[in-house]
């Protein structure tokens, strides 16, 4: 039975980690999310101008459906400096003289949370079912995204016009296609929404993704992450030599293992087990600015 890997209810209350792990309930949290999400791209938006642009059909050289990456996390205030430094070596993708995009992010599971599940529990292959709509310019596609017991990711996408959560026919087929899952048996779990800014390597040998403002809601409840910017460093190889994981060594950043999905889960569903990515937990918490690495409302 799927619920007997939960430990008690208590221990999971999100009172113990709102306590623990300091994460914030707040009245407001759609007010202080714009505060944050305008002054760090005001501030950002100067060295942004800096880059060289690149197109998006130039970008898809880079698309790297099937690829290597590596995840860093650190606190908004080293980015400006990041990004500064990496300049020289990387373009950036603009679309209609845009160059920060909003991203929004629905995830499917099943009841039990399998594929969450997967993740915790350190299983070397796991998927996630979700569909993503790039907001600044209208493209919406379902996505699978596998990663297989040699750490490489594989991602499968169809263009979709569905706007609603219940999954359409297509959608249904190619998750038939793609997974194991039955479809009749995944529900929407998490939205998730994060602003990006997008780089390649001036001689298009990988791709960078630079998230921030990331904040979730799940029914009624919203959560947002204080200060907490994602990078992930896409190759089509191992061994290739990154510009800038060397320069976010040089500024004390080292990689993490980070699921927004999985965080976003913990945050705002109580019932679910956690102890295997407490870690990650404490991390944020100590990339924060006071120990508070987010709100919920």
């Amino acid at each position: 039975m799927f619920f007997c890997i939960f430990a008690s209810p208590r221990k999971f209350q999100k009172e113990d980690l709102s306590s623990k792990y300091k994460v914030r309930g707040t009245v407001n949290m759609h007010i202080s999310t714009t505060k944050v999400e305008t002054n760090l791209s005001e501030t950002l938006q100067p060295v942004i101008q800096g880059f060289l642009p690149v197109s998006l059909e130039a970008m898809d050289k880079v698309a790297f459906m099937d690829r290597f990456d590596k995840k860093f996390v650190f606190h908004s205030s080293k980015l400006l400096l990041i990004l500064r430094k990496v300049q020289p070596h990387y373009s950036v993708l603009q679309i209609n003289n845009h160059r920060f995009f909003e991203y929004s992010t629905l995830y499917y599971d099943t009841a039990g949370y399998d594929m969450y599940l997967s993740h915790h529990n350190r299983r070397l292959t796991r998927m996630k079912v979700r569909k993503r709509e790039y907001l600044t310019t209208g493209q919406m596609y379902f996505e699978i995204k596998k990663k297989n017991n040699k750490g490489k990711t594989r991602k499968k996408r169809i263009t979709t016009e569905n706007l609603h959560k219940v999954l359409s026919k297509e959608e249904k087929k190619f998750i038939c296609r793609q997974t194991p899952f039955n479809p009749e048996k995944l529900e929407p779990k998490l939205t998730n929404r994060f602003t990006r800014i997008t780089l390649t390597s001036n001689i298009f040998a990988e791709r960078i993704t630079i998230d921030f403002n990331i904040r979730y809601r799940m029914n009624s409840q919203s959560a947002f992450l204080h200060n907490i910017v994602i990078v992930e460093i896409k190759i089509d190889g191992e061994t290739r030599k990154s510009d800038f994981e060397r320069i976010l060594s040089e500024c004390s950043v080292n990689p993490m293992r980070l699921s927004k999905y999985c965080i976003g889960s913990i945050l705002l569903d109580k019932r679910l087990k956690y102890n295997r990515f407490k870690s990650k937990l404490i991390t944020l918490q100590k990339i924060s600015d006071d120990g508070t690495f987010a709100s919920i409302h």
